[in-house]
């Protein structure tokens, strides 16, 4: 056996040629977000609802936000109901909204409630440069217990498309929060 095939055995020639390009697409990459504000309606200012609870207290926190840190939101509103009863799913019955949240000029926004259902109608807008976009969402939440079941979930549902929530109902364990609660809100362009 020569050389070159005892090398070979320890480092194919497939692996090592991707690794190399790899290598070089990292060196040679630009630099993919900008120093500045990033354009309106994209990854980098994609608004996020995160939904926080414990078994411990009957408090739910909720959390506005993008995932990135340098991203400043024109405008931040918020309304909330309560007093309708969880039914597995997004109220049907008319809701009585109340203004929550009506901020300006906000990197991130953190709200907490004692309520249990809450409804929350959710608008943020984020400008630059001349372009904007809007992120919506409704959701319901509710904090209890399946059925013949002594874990706590947070019980989530929203009739907006385009949410990361959308369709349907979604549960998740409380002690899984706030790592699963995160929630991807609409993205609806220029006009909310």
């Amino acid at each position: 056996m020569n050389r070159r095939q005892s090398l070979n055995r320890y480092f194919p020639a497939p692996l090592v040629a991707t690794t190399l390009l790899l290598v070089l697409l990292i060196l040679l990459t630009p630099v993919l977000v900008p120093d500045g504000q990033p354009a309106a309606g994209t990854i980098f200012t994609q608004a996020e609802l995160t939904v926080d609870t414990t078994g411990s207290s009957n408090v739910t926190t909720f959390y506005l936000h993008s995932p990135e840190s340098n991203v400043r939101y024109a405008q931040i509103e918020v309304f909330a109901a309560s007093g309708f009863n969880w039914s597995g799913g997004f109220p049907s019955s008319r809701l009585n909204w109340t203004g929550l949240v009506d901020q300006s000029d906000l990197v991130a926004f953190q709200f907490a409630s004692t309520s249990n259902p809450i409804a929350l109608n959710i608008t943020i807008l984020y400008s630059t440069s001349g372009s904007r976009a809007y992120y919506v969402g409704e959701f319901a939440f509710f904090v209890g217990t399946v059925s013949g079941s002594s874990t706590l979930y947070l019980f989530s549902a929203s009739p907006t498309p385009g949410t990361s929530l959308s369709p349907g109902l979604n549960q998740v364990p409380v002690s899984d929060l706030p790592e699963y609660g995160v929630i991807d809100l609409s993205d609806v362009g220029g006009q909310p």
